[in-house]
């Protein structure tokens, strides 16, 4: 079994300044600090909590605020979380808002009950009165997968991310374009590069709001199909299938008359035929980072600096997009 004294050996440091780290003492060097943790977790170390929590009056847990579970996505940062968190002796409770700010400000009362030493949220409504549901909880909180004014946040460049996208199809040749989604950074850095390459944005792209994409995309297609070949860009995976599915019914030949790319490089992608292009999220990455950020706080309350790391994404060019074999 690994002890204090054999991570204090491999660090180079004191027992005692092994224990003040592990325990969260906010007098500790931020490099001591780091290489600590660094051979916490390469050597397995697992603290006693019971005792932990008993004299640093700590829960020893974490909760993780998400919009929606059934995301593949959201699963998969998750499980990141998780396991980072057990590497500093943490475990988490798993709130799902549904995307709705009632339930988000629940969560965030329940969890101030249940005394949590933090909180990482993915806020609902693209962070809309999150500062007012978190500010006064005196609660360290890390935003994931946002960039929102007035926390720490852990996410990645949706902005990139859609200009990536754009320059994508462009480069395949298609000409008329549509984003399955809302007026957000994804569908701004989409908006803007097409822009950028001369296209008519007012006759060119054309924005379908996910939640009526079954109503409205069947109708707009067939007004343009047999002129126009389409690039259509979903906000995710999720709406990616949806999509597919619409394109299959109506019988268009994908990618030959329209391109399909989605968001977060689940899983789907990869099983759906044609394969489906997406734009990665760096899940291991944030789900690192995020932990490392939120453990910051919680150990350097008063002298911890609000952190912006915005990260950015790739795209993964399948089957559903490459128009040309010359990609």
């Amino acid at each position: 079994m690994v002890t204090m004294k054999d991570i204090a050996k491999k660090a180079g440091v004191s027992q005692a300044t092994v224990s003040r780290v592990i325990s969260g003492n906010s007098s500790v060097n931020p490099e001591i600090k780091r290489t600590v943790m660094e051979w916490v977790r390469k050597l397995e170390y697992k603290p006693n909590l019971m005792a932990q929590s008993l004299v640093g009056n700590k829960s020893l847990l974490i909760g993780v605020i998400i919009t929606d579970i059934s995301n593949p996505f959201f699963s998969d940062i998750i499980k990141s979380i998780e396991s980072e968190a057990a590497k500093y002796g943490y475990s988490i409770i798993l709130c799902n808002t549904d995307d709705n700010l009632g339930k988000e400000k629940k969560y965030i009362s329940i969890l101030k009950s249940y005394n949590v030493d933090g909180i990482l949220i993915v806020p609902s409504n693209s962070g809309i009165n999150v500062s007012k549901n978190l500010r006064n909880i005196n609660i360290p909180t890390v935003v994931i997968t946002q960039d929102v004014g007035g926390f720490s946040c852990i996410s990645i460049s949706h902005y990139i991310g859609g200009k990536e996208v754009a320059k994508h199809l462009i480069n395949m040749g298609y000409s008329k374009f549509i984003f399955v989604g809302e007026e957000d950074e994804k569908y701004r850095g989409f908006k803007e590069e097409i822009e950028s390459f001369g296209f008519d944005i007012d006759k060119d792209l054309f924005l379908i709001n996910y939640k009526l994409v079954n109503k409205k995309l069947p109708k707009f297609l067939k007004s343009i199909i047999e002129d126009s070949d389409i690039g259509i860009f979903a906000c995710n995976d999720i709406e990616a299938l949806i999509v597919l599915d619409i394109l299959k019914e109506m019988r268009v030949g994908i990618p030959e008359k329209a391109a399909l790319v989605g968001f977060d490089n689940t899983f789907i992608s990869k099983e759906v035929s044609p394969s489906l292009s997406s734009v990665a999220q760096p899940i291991e990455e944030i789900g690192r980072q995020s932990i490392e950020t939120l453990v910051d706080i919680m150990c350097h309350k008063k002298e911890f600096k609000e952190r912006h790391v915005i990260i950015e994404p790739r795209l993964v060019v399948r089957e559903s997009s490459v128009k040309s074999i010359e990609y």
